[in-house]
């Protein structure tokens, strides 16, 4: 009985079958089954008649397939029409029989041969779209070996461009590595009267030894200030003591994130090709300096080498996270990660025989300076294949890069509706932010420059000093009260915003300061950006120029509060993902505040 009241529409169970189903769900259970009992067969087969059939008399056939089989079908080459797969394997057709009378149950009947191949098309065609970015790549013999499961459909649509320009750009680093040892061999002395294999061969391994301990430490830090230009200054400032510069007399400017591994792997990524092409620069150049410095040489090199191997696989996986397909729970990470090191692979054997040609056809008559100019178009090819391919990836996560220009982006879109008191009101007439394809369009991630024009006005992150340097009472007019019902009366905001004026920084625009408290989620991170751009945008303004700064706050806080659940949403509808870890604005050398009762 609960079986029919839960599989039958409502609109097709009888009247009796619910006055059944009420009696049933007020008594016990012995009850319940004696009453369920009560059902006729005629009131079930006047339940189940009423179904309309979804066949409809049509002749129909059933296919059958393991999940195994489904996938290697998806990565099959299309025909010349373009109409399906040239074969389906491990697929079984099956037809009904028909009943001879009513006491006949019927049947089903395999197709004869159905289980080695058929030419049914067994999934949706691609639109024109993905046939003219993906034709190409499948029709190369083999190529699925080296393609994930379900390829076109299981990856983003950035996947071809990423791996098509790493893999080249894997070929030209490995064809620069042959003339990096070739030229490593001359200067440890291989090839001469005079050199000693024994000690040829302990400076070989010494140069290693020492490269694989430089790796080392550099993972060490790697998750504590990373590149962070500030976390190193601080450090040292710590090192020095006394004798560590004073900040009297500076200008207050902006500072900038420049991540980690996890939250900006594409600068990580570009650390790593310049740390493995300056470093194979440096062998090169070894036979320059003579023997007696190939020990120091090589093994600066090799650190050089451990520490871009270690970055780049430290941000492998947040990138390939980014050209998979999540359904539902699922995601095939492995796949594209298991995918993305056969490519290497073959990259590597690829770029190894090219390196021996182009050693031997067009070095061997110039020698090192042969090695040396090859070396240098070898080096171009990868870095601008290693720029291509991770500029095409659309990293979903928001650090305060990606953040700025997509808040950037948003200001400067809805200018009038924040300046004007109207804009509050009317919340539908703002437009969306980007995607993140938009974004990686416009992204910057060159090491050890400043990826946008924040660092002029945002410090995120500054000491209390900084931010409050004239006691309690400063920090308490900087605390910003929230003016919601279910928050109480006495809740703050896990933020504190300054806005200096020109004047006061020695800068053109004037400098805003925001400092998070202790316990801040990535909401309250993307309140306080929000807040902060949308103050700049009322202190560059003609309409604020005359307001001080404590008005600006004010007015750019009721624009923060009254758009802040729009904006949140759009960034979940255009593709951003907001769970709990994936915004991080913050530097490693930015503090957060956290107060306490004595």
């Amino acid at each position: 009985m609960n079986r029919i009241g839960t599989i039958l529409p409502r609109e097709l169970r009888p009247a009796s079958l619910f006055l059944k189903y009420s009696y049933c769900c007020s008594t016990s259970r012995p009850q319940r089954r004696a009453a369920c009992a009560t059902v006729t067969s005629a009131q079930q087969a006047r339940c189940f008649g009423s179904k309309p059939s979804p066949f409809k008399g049509q002749n129909i056939q059933v296919l059958e397939q393991t999940i195994s089989s489904s996938i290697a079908n998806h990565t099959a080459s299309y025909d010349e029409d373009g109409k399906g797969p040239v074969r389906v394997r491990g697929q079984i057709v099956y037809k009904p029989i028909a009943a001879a009378d009513d006491k006949d149950a019927g049947g089903w009947q395999v197709q004869q041969g159905s289980n080695k191949s058929t030419s049914t098309l067994s999934f949706s065609m691609p639109t024109s779209h993905q046939l003219n970015n993906f034709t190409n790549i499948r029709n190369i013999p083999f190529i699925h070996h080296f393609l994930p499961a379900n390829f076109p459909h299981s990856v983003d649509k950035s996947y071809a461009t990423y791996a098509s320009y790493c893999f080249l750009g894997s070929v030209a680093g490995s064809s620069a590595m042959v003339l990096s040892t070739q030229a490593l061999l001359v200067a440890v002395g291989v090839g001469t009267q005079s050199a000693a294999p024994m000690a040829a061969a302990l400076n070989w391994v010494m140069k290693d030894g020492v490269g694989q301990l430089g790796g080392v430490l550099f993972a060490s830090q790697l998750g504590k200030g990373g590149m962070d230009v500030d976390y190193w200054k601080n450090k040292t400032r710590k090192w020095l003591g006394p004798l560590a510069s004073s900040k009297v007399g500076r200008k207050k400017r902006g500072n900038f994130q420049r991540g980690t591994a996890d939250t900006n792997p594409k600068r990580w990524r570009m650390v790593a090709a310049l740390a493995l092409d300056l470093s194979t620069l440096l062998e090169i150049c070894t036979p320059f300096l003579g023997t007696e410095y190939f020990l120091p040489c090589a093994s600066i090199a090799n650190i050089g080498k451990n520490i871009g191997f270690l970055a780049a696989s430290a941000s492998r996986a947040a990138i390939h996270q980014s050209l998979t397909k999540t359904e539902g729970k699922t995601s095939n990470l492995g796949d594209v990660t298991a995918k993305a090191g056969s490519q290497a692979i073959l990259a590597s054997l690829l770029g190894t025989g090219f390196g021996i040609i182009f050693s031997q056809t067009f070095c061997s008559d110039y020698g090192t300076a042969g090695i040396l100019a090859g070396f240098v178009v070898l080096s171009a090819v990868h870095q601008v294949c290693t720029y291509k391919a991770i500029q095409a990836v659309p990293l979903k996560t928001l650090d305060r890069h990606r953040l700025h220009i997509v808040l950037d982006s948003y200001m400067k879109s809805n200018l009038d509706q924040i300046i004007g008191q109207s804009g509050i009101k009317k919340q539908n007439s703002w437009k969306a932010p980007l995607t993140p394809t938009e974004v990686a369009e416009r992204e910057s991630f060159l090491p050890l420059m400043p990826p946008d024009q924040s660092v002029r006005w945002l410090s995120v992150g500054a000491s209390l000093v900084d931010i409050c340097p004239s006691g309690v009472e400063e920090l308490e007019s900087l605390m910003i009260r929230q003016e919601t019902e279910m928050n109480g009366p006495n809740q703050y905001e896990k933020y504190i915003l300054k806005v200096l004026s020109s004047t006061a920084t020695g800068s053109d625009d004037g400098t805003i300061q925001l400092t998070f408290f202790e316990g801040a989620n990535d909401d309250d991170l993307i309140a306080g950006m929000f807040h902060a751009y949308a103050a700049n945008e009322c202190m560059r303004n003609e309409v604020f120029r005359n307001d001080d700064a404590s008005t600006i706050v004010e007015y750019s806080y009721a624009v923060t509060k009254s758009q802040m659940p729009q904006f949140m949403s759009h960034l979940e509808e255009r593709g951003w993902q907001m769970e709990t870890g994936f915004v991080n604005v913050e530097c490693g050398s930015s503090f957060r505040l956290k107060i306490e009762e004595l």
